[in-house]
C-alpha cells in the first residue's frame, strides 16, 4: 500500500471518529415548546460532555435522552458514536439501526454503518450505506468522501472515485489539504 493510500486510511477513520456529533431531530407536532427546549438544552450538555470526552457523562445523558424521547433518532445516534469511538461495534451497530428506524434518513447513521461495513469487510453493504446517505444529503461531505476511499482504495475504481474526491473538495467547507495529491495519484492509475 503506497503512503497515500495509507493517509487516506488515516482519514477515513479520523471522519468516522470526528464531528460527526448529531444534532437533535427537530420538533415534531406533539412536542411541546418548553419540552423541546428542554431536550435541546440535555442534548446540548450531551455533546458538550462528548466533545470534552467525557463519554461516560455523555453515555448517561444520551440514554436518558433516548428513554425520555424515543421518537427522536440524535441520542442513538450519537450513543452509536460513543459506542464506535470506544470499539464497540456490536452496540454501536445497534444504536445506529436503532436511530434508522426512527428516522431512515440520519445521514450520520447511514455513514457510521457504511463505515462499520467496510472495516468488516463487507464493501457492497458499505457502499450501499454511502449511498443512501448520500441520497438523503448529496453534499454530506464524510459520506463522499468515504464512498471515494472506499471505490478507490478498496474497489480499485479510481476514475470513480476522483469523481467523489472532486466533489468532496467543492462540498467540504474547508478543502483537504492533501485531497489533490489523491486526486492525481487517482488519475495516475486510470
Amino acid at each position: 500500500m503506497n503512503s497515500i493510500k495509507a493517509c487516506g486510511l488515516c482519514l477515513l477513520v479520523i471522519f468516522a471518529l470526528s464531528g460527526c456529533v448529531t444534532a437533535p431531530t427537530p420538533p415534531e407536532s406533539g412536542v411541546k415548546k418548553a419540552e423541546q427546549a428542554v431536550l435541546e438544552a440535555s442534548f446540548s450538555e450531551a455533546v458538550q460532555a462528548m466533545e470534552e470526552g467525557d463519554l461516560a457523562e455523555a453515555r448517561a445523558r444520551l440514554e436518558q435522552l433516548a428513554r425520555d424521547y424515543p421518537e427522536k433518532s440524535g441520542p442513538m445516534a450519537n450513543l452509536g458514536i460513543i459506542a464506535f469511538r470506544e470499539g464497540n461495534t456490536d452496540t454501536a451497530t445497534q444504536w445506529f439501526e436503532s436511530a434508522l428506524a426512527v428516522n431512515p434518513e440520519h445521514v450520520q447513521a447511514l455513514n457510521h454503518l457504511g463505515v462499520i461495513a467496510r472495516n468488516a469487510g463487507e464493501f457492497d453493504e458499505a457502499q450501499r450505506y454511502y449511498r443512501a446517505a448520500l441520497a438523503v444529503d448529496p453534499d454530506y461531505a464524510p459520506a463522499i468522501l468515504n464512498l471515494a476511499f472506499l471505490l478507490d482504495i478498496y474497489l480499485g475504481k479510481p476514475a470513480a472515485a476522483v469523481e467523489l474526491y472532486e466533489r468532496y473538495q467543492s462540498a467540504a467547507s474547508e478543502p483537504h489539504p492533501r485531497l489533490d495529491d489523491w486526486i492525481f495519484d487517482a488519475k495516475n492509475r486510470i
